[in-house]
């Protein structure tokens, strides 16, 4: 499988054009925290599927978190 760092190569490779600063910072600068493996993983060393499931995963859990806080808040009041 490639690495979102790989398929950005041949996206450049395919566009004739060179990779931004900001996309290849991206892909080097940012981790996801694997809990299954207990490393954090660049962006761009992650397969496309995995940091597809990932950006879910934090989207999800960032949902949960608000309901959590507003749900806190809520029982705040009714004390």
């Amino acid at each position: 499988m490639a690495t979102l760092k790989q398929l950005v190569q041949i996206q450049s490779a395919i566009d004739n054009r060179a990779i931004a600063k900001d996309t290849t910072a991206t892909l080097e600068d940012n981790y996801y925290y694997s809990k299954s493996k207990g490393i954090n993983i660049k962006f761009g060393d992650m397969h496309i599927d995995h940091f597809l499931r990932a950006l879910k995963l934090d989207k999800v859990e960032k949902s949960l978190e608000k309901v959590y806080k507003l749900k806190k808040r809520k029982d705040k009041k009714n004390e």
